[in-house]
């Protein structure tokens, strides 16, 4: 697949938007806790030497591509004086207001590597494109990093064949899957990264979790009906309470918080995500990153695509919390927060209870997920036994306490029914 030449600045940004994400990542990995940076300048040339805590000073060398003065940038580079002409670009040459994407578009020029803005004696900003090599992550990696950089959904296209041009990797796609020259592949869908091969996508997470999800769900309710909530983030404490005056304080995770028709990830919330109350939420990120999961790794997310997937229920496996409420935290923001307690133990399964439970899926499109992945997920769950390792059966016996529940299925994958005996 051949990387059509950019015609605007925007598009240099977009070129290097991925490679340039992964960078920033590998290179902040790489440093560790610094104790500062110092710069050298020679010319056109600089000296870079960051003090490390418990490491070495890491030095490396970089060039002088802009100067920034009074908030106008200029151009010292020649690589964007010919690429300004080649591609017909007046951004990239001259003096012009700075911006964040004249940085990005210095560094998608200058290979990608790291961007610094060094403060001069003379009251001037040198920014200075680190010299090859810097550490970098592997195209997996890489991806898996892009996925937490906001990139709108007609631009990622780009953004991959950019990426695979500034690494030399020739990339082929079939239907909404890229797969590159090393091995790496990933699955675009609606515009955004779906998922990254090389581990678990995000549709059996789903199925793994939905159904000991709907009945721990269906369990609080009938425990504490009608139960309103609170959250203390900074304790990580949350408190239902009843109409009826039960009460219940328990440890407590935000998930994420929602403002608006924003899904913002607990471990992404700056205002929380130090907090005691959301330091078990950043496993939902580290899993994502295991797996290639990019809508755990995505700080924000829009609200109707974490309905769609479910995050909710998918995140409760990752952390080992069931149940979940809902809190108000600010005029125009809610929280979710997922809890488990040794108070809130599952009654011992009953053919009610099991029917119950799948009754809810019944006849229902569940949008990607696999009903009997599903449905063994929660035999295994729920101790019921009876689930065939593999093949695609017609039906399954769940064996509750007190008799069997038979889930059925239609041709199209469905849960149809349920027979008891």
């Amino acid at each position: 697949m051949e990387h059509p030449a950019p015609r605007t600045l925007a598009e240099i940004v977009i070129d290097g938007t991925i490679a340039c994400a992964d960078a920033d990542a590998a290179f902040a990995a790489a440093l560790g806790r610094t104790g500062g940076i110092e710069f050298n300048r020679d010319d056109d040339r600089m000296e870079v030497r960051a003090a490390r805590h418990s490491a070495p000073d890491y030095s490396t060398t970089g060039t002088i591509v802009a100067e920034i003065c009074d908030g106008i940038w200029t151009w010292r580079s020649d690589r964007a004086a010919e690429a300004a002409w080649r591609f017909d670009i007046p951004q990239l040459s001259g003096s012009l207001p700075a911006t964040d994407d004249l940085l990005a578009a210095a560094r998608t020029l200058h290979g990608c590597t790291p961007g610094l803005l060094a403060p001069m004696p003379d009251g001037t900003t040198a920014v200075v494109c680190l010299d090859r090599p810097q550490p970098e992550g592997d195209t997996r990696t890489a991806l898996i990093t892009a996925a937490g950089t906001p990139l709108a959904g007609d631009d990622l296209p780009r953004a991959l064949s950019g990426f695979a041009a500034i690494r030399g990797l020739d990339v082929h796609v079939d239907g909404s899957v890229w797969s590159f020259s090393d091995g790496a592949a990933a699955r675009v869908e609606n515009g955004r990264l779906r998922d990254i091969a090389g581990g678990l996508d995000i549709d059996p997470v789903r199925a793994d979790a939905l159904l000991p999800s709907i009945e721990s769900q269906m369990y609080l309710d009938a425990t504490f009906p009608g139960a309103t909530a609170t959250a203390d983030s900074v304790q990580g404490l949350v408190t239902l309470s009843t109409p009826q005056g039960h009460r219940m304080q328990t440890r407590g995770v935000v998930l994420a918080t929602v403002t608006g028709d924003t899904w913002c990830w607990g471990w992404a919330d700056r205002s929380i995500s130090a907090t005691p109350g959301t330091a078990d939420c950043h496993r939902i990120r580290e899993f994502g990153r295991r797996e290639g999961i990019p809508v755990f790794v995505a700080p924000e997310l829009p609200l109707s695509l974490a309905r769609e997937l479910d995050l909710v229920s998918a995140a409760k496996p990752v952390l080992g919390r069931w149940f979940h409420t809902t809190v108000q935290f600010t005029a125009d923001t809610w929280a979710v927060v997922v809890f488990a307690d040794r108070g809130l133990v599952l009654p011992a399964p009953t053919v009610a209870i099991v029917g119950a439970v799948i009754d809810t899926v019944r006849g229902v499109d569940l949008g990607g997920i696999d009903a009997r992945r599903a449905v063994a997920a929660y035999s295994r769950f729920r101790a019921l036994g009876g689930v065939p390792a593999t093949g695609y059966p017609d039906s399954v016996p769940l064996r509750a306490q007190d008799g069997t529940v038979t889930v059925h299925f239609s041709p199209d994958g469905r849960v149809m029914s349920t027979t008891v005996g």
